[in-house]
C-alpha cells in the first residue's frame, strides 16, 4: 500500500467526466428545444432558427447516444460538440447582421460563448489555437456580412467594438486558466513534498513516520469495527557484517534490494516500511494465521535467493505478531518483536510466531 496524493491535473487533458459531458448533453438538447418551441409558437422565429434549431437537437442527441454505445475518443466528441455550438452562435450572428435579417442584432452578444465553452470541453493545449481561429473565424465573417451593405466606417465600428470584446474574453479565460494552472502546481508540489516526508528514500518504501501514518488512517485500535491484522518484522541478519566487510554502499544497494523484493513479494494491499536500520515492517490485513505464515516464509525465500554484487547468503529473520492476541496496534508490535527476538537467538534466516 502506498500514500495517495491528489491526481495531477495535466494540461493536455479535459477534467470533464462522461457523466458531466452527457448531462450537458442533456441541458444542450432541453435549451435548444424549449427556445425553438417558444419562438415557434410566439411566431417571432426567424428562418434561420428554424432551420438551425432541429439540427442542432439532431446533432447534440447523435452525440450523446455515441458517447454511450461506442467507444470514440470523448475528446473527439468534446470537438464535434464545441463546433456544433460555434458554428451556430457564428453563422447566426452573422447571418442578423446582414441587412436584410436585422442589422446589430443582439446575437452577437452570445458569441463571448465560444471562448467559455473551448475552455469547458476541450483540453488546454488545443482550446488556445481554437479560440483563435474561431476568433478570427469571427471577425473576417461579420466583416463579409456587413460591408456589402454598409460603408467602411460603419463596418469597421461594428466590427472593431467585436474584436476588442473577444479579445478581452480571451485575455480573461487565459488568465483564469494560468491561475487555475499555478494553483494546481503549488498543491503538487506541496503533495510531492508531503509524500516525501513519509517515503524513505533509499529504498522508496514508507519510512518509521510513513508506516505510523498509515496506521493511523486504518483506525486499527477501533473498537466498534475490530480489524484483523498481522505485523511482521522483517530484520535483515549479520548485516554489520555486510557493511563491514564490503562496505556502507554495498549496504545501501542490499537494503534497497530487499525492499524492491519485498515490495514485489507482498500484496498491493499490504504496508510496506522501513522501520529504521536494517528493520523492515509489513501489516497484512484480513488474512489466517496460515495466510500470514505462507506470506512470510515467501518473503524469507524471496530474500535468501538474492545474490547482489556477489554477496550471497543474505537472509532474514521474521517476527509475527497478530491482532488477537493483543488489544493495540503497540502491543501487538511489541509480540512481533519478542518474536523477532527469538528467531534472533534461533539461529537466524527463521520465522517465530505464538505457534512456533
Amino acid at each position: 500500500m502506498k500514500l495517495q496524493s491528489t491526481s495531477n491535473r495535466q494540461l493536455n487533458t479535459s477534467s470533464m467526466s462522461p457523466t458531466l459531458f452527457r448531462r450537458m448533453l442533456v441541458v444542450a438538447i432541453l435549451g435548444f428545444s424549449a427556445i425553438w418551441t417558444i419562438d415557434a409558437s410566439s411566431g417571432i422565429i426567424v428562418s434561420f432558427d428554424a432551420a438551425a434549431y432541429p439540427i442542432c437537437i439532431g446533432a447534440f442527441s447523435l452525440v450523446f447516444i455515441l458517447s454511450i454505445t461506442t467507444k470514440i475518443n470523448h475528446q473527439s466528441l468534446h470537438f464535434f460538440v464545441y463546433f456544433i455550438v460555434a458554428g451556430y452562435l457564428i453563422s447566426s450572428s452573422i447571418w442578423h447582421h446582414m441587412a436584410a435579417n436585422g442589422l446589430f442584432s443582439n446575437a452577437a452578444q452570445w458569441l463571448g460563448l465560444n471562448y467559455v465553452i473551448a475552455y469547458l470541453f476541450l483540453e488546454v493545449k488545443k482550446a488556445a489555437p481554437t479560440t483563435i481561429i474561431v476568433f478570427v473565424v469571427t471577425i473576417i465573417g461579420h466583416y463579409i456580412a456587413i460591408i456589402q451593405y454598409h460603408t467602411m466606417a460603419d463596418t469597421m465600428g461594428v466590427v472593431l467594438n467585436i474584436a476588442i470584446a473577444h479579445l478581452i474574453y480571451i485575455f480573461l479565460l487565459w488568465t483564469v486558466i494560468k491561475l487555475r494552472v499555478k494553483t494546481d502546481q503549488v498543491i503538487e508540489r506541496a503533495d510531492t513534498l508531503e509524500n516525501y516526508a513519509y517515503v524513505d528514500l533509499l529504498t522508496r518504501v514508507l519510512n518509521r513516520r510513513g508506516i505510523e501514518k498509515v496506521f493511523t488512517e486504518l483506525n486499527l485500535d477501533s473498537t466498534e469495527q475490530k480489524k484483523n491484522y498481522a505485523i511482521l518484522i522483517i530484520d535483515i541478519d549479520h548485516f554489520k557484517q555486510v557493511n563491514d566487510i564490503n562496505g556502507h554502499l554495498a549496504g545501501d544497494k542490499v537494503l534497497s534490494s530487499i525492499a524492491g523484493k519485498l515490495s514485489r513479494t507482498v500484496h498491493p494491499n499490504d504496508v510496506l516500511g522501513r522501520w529504521g536500520g536494517e528493520e523492515f515492517i509489513v501489516l497484512t490485513l484480513n488474512r489466517t494465521p496460515k495466510q500470514v505464515m505462507t506470506l512470510a516464509e515467501n518473503l524469507r525465500t524471496a530474500v535468501s535467493n538474492l545474490v547482489i554484487d556477489n554477496i550471497s547468503n543474505i537472509t532474514v529473520s521474521i517476527g509475527i505478531g497478530y491482532s488477537y492476541e493483543a488489544s493495540s496496534k503497540e502491543a501487538v508490535f511489541k509480540i512481533a518483536d519478542s518474536h523477532l527476538y527469538i528467531a534472533k537467538q534461533s539461529g537466524r534466516n527463521t520465522i517465530r510466531t505464538s505457534n512456533t
